[in-house]
């Protein structure tokens, strides 16, 4: 009995199998009977005896059957023919050897006058394995666009880095022909490829190849497929099209989409991330995941540049609760569209002390990203008083609200302007990380993260650039020497989610920055991207150095102690601490004169107080 049932399971799955494409199935079998007819018109020559036509009429309906349940068996219908590749071709081949194979048996076994000629088996399933491939494969090999899709203006590509992305853009670019981009060559830096060929696509060379590919192949865009980004050969190719008159985009890597199959869709225009060539984060997505996922996390300062990435970051984990709280309602606004509901956008300001408590006491956070903070380095030399409003008293509210309500994860975005800071902005930075060191109680990980300039922030350099670019220049640089640190957001909130992973309690971590930049560099890389000569269609001007910033930025101060930790791209800073007593007395210095707005008085409390004689070192706080 339970033998009958699985066969009558079996013969269920089987049918239904059959019939998923009503429309294919008939498809292949008008196929099947005009390709056996084909097979022997041509065993004939064009002159089918009589006899010919009876056998045909004989072998047909076997053929059918037989060819119709090899597909079924190989499961032909109910697939999503748009994708297929070499796995489903190889299918189809075995489907149609499995058939045929039946098909010369049984001709082998019955011989007479009434059967077909032996050959014609073997023709017909040949011609039928043709008809099969064209009605399964026709995007590809007639390049004939999804219905409704608008055709692009083809653009002729040439594919300029590793192998394996290049065969998967070779590979989209054939199945979505709609998308109007044609591969028509591939340079590489990979010697044992040239002289062969992907999908018909000729790979030709190394990247010095590149003028002399566009102007064989008549290409107009370069389109960079890298395994991973290396800036000197991002801008060897960047220039080497130039050279050629091509404009240049970018395929991305498996890591820039975390982790996700790039497609066509994810193809984008070079940007100055590209061109610097930071090196790749690597993060442990896991430990990430098991600190976040079901947790209730408040992010400050949601809608500012680091606060957004950070937000977008760790939605991606699914936490339990998402507050993101920030002062200004349209960034709050912008950062909160497209998140699902477990985000809850809090209209607030870390200043008032008594929203903070309110807040924690309502939302009970169990971690907390505090990214909210006053950065623009000119506009705080003026006003000291906000400074330590926000970036100080702020920083410190959050902090006790955090400690009352038992936040156990803590991490406060600091700046590599904190160290041997020059500028009002960053001994406001500096004091909040010792505020964090002195605030934690006891078994609590709360960190300090510092880092440099991220690329197209709201304080960097780079909106301004583009901007003055954009309006035919000149490009205001403020010293030919003055250099800085960069990375993109999406990078440093990586390894921000990272650090918090690493944190155990009262570590100040500094990140891997890669080598400084001169502005000058940075200027001029921006000029050519935009298609510009510096010079000579875009000017640079030097307007000298502003009120409170450093030719060169640091990441460890003197008196520090910087030790590697389990990331090779995070380090741990051992940083001496100020006495707990003159701490306090700072603060309440640094309230009144804040509250008074003493402009002056103000910003020389505050560099004073940073620069105040330690009370004990940060091992020794945390033991």
């Amino acid at each position: 009995m339970e033998r009958r049932h699985d066969a009558m399971r079996t013969s269920r799955r089987f049918i239904q199998q059959l019939f998923a494409e009503p429309g294919l199935l008939a498809l292949d079998l008008l196929g099947i009977a005009v390709a056996y007819a084909v097979a022997l018109l041509l065993r004939f020559d064009g002159q089918v005896p009589p006899s010919g036509w009876r056998g045909y009429a004989l072998f047909l309906p076997v053929a059918l059957l037989l060819h119709a349940w090899a597909n079924a068996r190989r499961r032909l219908y109910g697939q999503v023919w748009s994708q297929a590749g070499a796995h489903d071709a190889r299918v189809v081949v075995s489907a149609v050897l499995d058939a045929g194979a039946v098909l010369f048996v049984i001709g082998l076994l019955h011989p007479g006058s009434e059967q077909l000629p032996r050959s014609v088996p073997l023709l017909g399933a040949v011609l039928t394995l043709l008809v099969f491939g064209a009605t399964r494969f026709r995007r590809r090999l007639f390049g004939r666009a999804r219905p409704g899709a608008a055709a692009a203006e083809p653009t002729r590509v040439v594919l300029v880095g590793a192998i394996e992305p290049a065969r998967t853009l070779i590979q989209a670019m054939q199945n979505e022909p709609e998308r109007g981009l044609v591969p028509v060559a591939v340079l590489t830096p990979q010697p044992r490829h040239w002289g062969r060929w992907i999908a018909g696509v000729p790979v030709e060379g190394p990247l010095a190849m590149l003028p002399t590919a566009a102007r064989t192949h008549d290409a107009e865009q370069a389109l960079l497929a890298f395994e991973r980004f290396d800036g000197a050969e991002v801008r060897r190719a960047v220039d080497r099209a130039r050279e050629a008159g091509l404009t240049v985009r970018v395929f991305p890597t498996v890591h820039e989409v975390l982790g996700a199959a790039p497609s066509l869709r994810d193809i984008r225009d070079i940007s100055i991330d590209d061109l610097l060539g930071r090196p790749q984060v690597e993060i442990d997505m896991a430990a990430i995941g098991r600190l976040l996922r079901g947790r209730r996390v408040l992010i400050t300062g949601a809608g500012g540049s680091i606060g957004s990435e950070i937000t977008a970051q760790v939605a991606s984990f699914e936490p339990g609760r998402l507050v993101l709280l920030d002062h200004d309602e349209t960034h709050l606004h912008d950062v909160v569209v497209g998140l699902d509901r477990t985000a809850v956008p809090v209209l607030g300001d870390i200043r008032d002390d008594a929203f903070v408590q309110e807040l924690f006491a309502t939302e009970r956070p169990e971690v907390v990203f505090h990214a909210a903070a006053h950065k623009h380095v000119p506009i705080l030399e003026a006003f000291p008083s906000e400074a330590v409003h926000t970036n100080v008293l702020g920083t410190d509210n959050l902090l006790r609200a955090a400690a009352t309500y038992d936040v156990q994860r803590f991490v406060t975005i600091s700046t590599d302007k904190a160290v041997n800071p020059s500028s009002v902005m960053g001994a406001s930075k500096r004091l909040s990380e010792q505020l964090m060191l002195h605030r934690r109680p006891p078994g609590a990980a709360y960190c300090a993260v510092r880092f440099g300039n991220v690329l197209g922030s709201r304080g960097s350099v780079v909106p301004t650039f583009v901007r003055q670019i954009e309006d035919g220049g000149p490009v205001t640089v403020t010293h030919p020497d003055m250099t800085r640190f960069f990375m993109s957001a999406r990078e440093a909130v990586q390894l921000v989610l990272q650090a918090a992973v690493l944190a155990g309690g009262g570590e100040i971590y500094v990140l891997d920055m890669g080598e400084p930049v001169r502005i000058v560099d940075l200027a001029r890389r921006l000029i050519l991207l935009a298609g510009a000569t510096p010079g000579r269609e875009i000017d640079i001007e030097y307007v000298g150095v502003r009120p409170g910033e450093k030719l060169a930025e640091e990441l460890v101060a003197g008196g520090e102690d910087q030790r590697p930790t389990a990331h090779p791209q995070i380090d741990e800073v051992h940083t001496p601490l100020l006495a707990p007593r003159d701490l306090a007395a700072g603060l309440d210095r640094l309230r009144r004169l804040a509250d008074a707005h003493e402009q002056t008085a103000c910003a020389e409390a505050l560099h004073a107080l940073v620069a105040g004689a330690p009370a004990r070192s940060a091992q020794e706080l945390r033991a």
